[in-house]
This record gives C-alpha cells, structure tokens and sequence, in this order.
C-alpha cells in the first residue's frame, strides 16, 4: 500500500517490526513531492515519501490494546 493511504489504527512493518499508527501527518518534501510522517504508538516517528509501498495490516490492532 502506498504511504500515502496509511491512516490512524492501521499497524505497519517498520524497522522490523509491526507498529501500530497513531496519527499520519502529510508535508510537502523538500524535492517539492509530499513526505508521509508515520507517529507510533510504541517507536519514534518514521518520514517517508507519499509514493513509497509500505506493509499494512488494516484493522488488526496489537495485542493488549
């Protein structure tokens, strides 16, 4: 799935591992595209192009929450 399309809830493989997304934030990138901020529940923040594909798995919270 694209970056872009990434919303709150959805939990995505970053850095190894499955993060659960608390919020998306979309900025202009500075080659003037659109960067992706990925904010974690659990890790630090991830920036990323729109275009890139990332692994989602939508509506499938983590344990525990």
């Amino acid at each position: 799935m694209l970056a872009a399309l990434v919303r709150r809830g959805d939990v995505v493989e970053a850095r190894g591992q499955w993060l659960e997304v608390k919020a998306v934030r979309i900025q202009r990138h500075a080659a003037g595209g659109q960067a992706v901020t990925l904010i974690f529940q659990e890790a630090p923040a991830l920036r990323l192009p729109a275009g890139n594909d990332v692994q989602v798995r939508r509506g499938h919270r983590r344990a525990g929450r």
